[in-house]
């Protein structure tokens, strides 16, 4: 039998945990690559999540209420990508209705760097790039508050250009220099 502080360690090797990125559940395990609706993190920065819902520890399953206390997903945003293009068509048959539209999906892919529980350390990051994503209210670590330590790195926002002043036509000057035409007069059905 192992003693209590080994049964509480959480080991990394055949671990899984469903979590909720951006209000979806995923799967992850350590080294997964996963593509999640998409971050405000920037690409290369590292986030936390700490929304776990379930543990599975080599058979010790973990459920939360509604999460599992103290334990958290890292990962680390690889690239903001678009998914693949979906066609949406509509169409009322004998009614002459047709409707085409596209869709591309913005992703976020991430590389799962592992699932820790309380008191267990993530891998070293710059405090500029650490980012908590799904901060639990009145949740701390370490008597640092998580709510304070959302830090988001954002591009810097590009200046819209002026547009190019359109050529104002004149109807009236148009008008003079058309000649005007004259109908043709209708035609007499010949009676053959």
């Amino acid at each position: 039998m192992q003693p209590f502080k080994e049964k509480n360690k959480l080991k990394t090797e055949n671990m899984y945990a469903i979590v909720d990125i951006a209000g979806q559940q995923h799967k992850v395990s350590r080294k997964q690559k996963i593509y999640v609706h998409r971050l405000k993190a920037a690409e290369g920065s590292q986030v936390e999540f700490n929304k776990v819902l379930l543990v599975d520890n080599e058979g010790a399953v973990s459920v939360g209420m509604p999460f599992v206390d103290g334990t958290r997903v890292a990962a680390k945003v690889i690239a903001h990508v678009k998914d693949d293009k979906v066609l949406v068509f509509k169409k009322k048959r004998r009614k002459g209705y047709k409707k085409l539209n596209g869709h591309r999906q913005y992703l976020t892919e991430l590389l799962i760097h592992g699932i820790f529980g309380k008191g267990e350390a993530v891998v070293e990051v710059e405090e500029k790039q650490k980012v908590i994503v799904n901060p639990v209210e009145d949740d701390t670590v370490d008597g640092i508050d998580e709510n304070t330590e959302e830090v988001v790195e954002e591009a810097p926002k590009k200046k819209k250009k002026a547009a190019a002043p359109k050529a104002k036509k004149v109807k009236e000057e148009v008008a003079e220099e058309a000649p005007a035409k004259k109908k043709a007069a209708p035609r007499k059905k010949s009676k053959e």
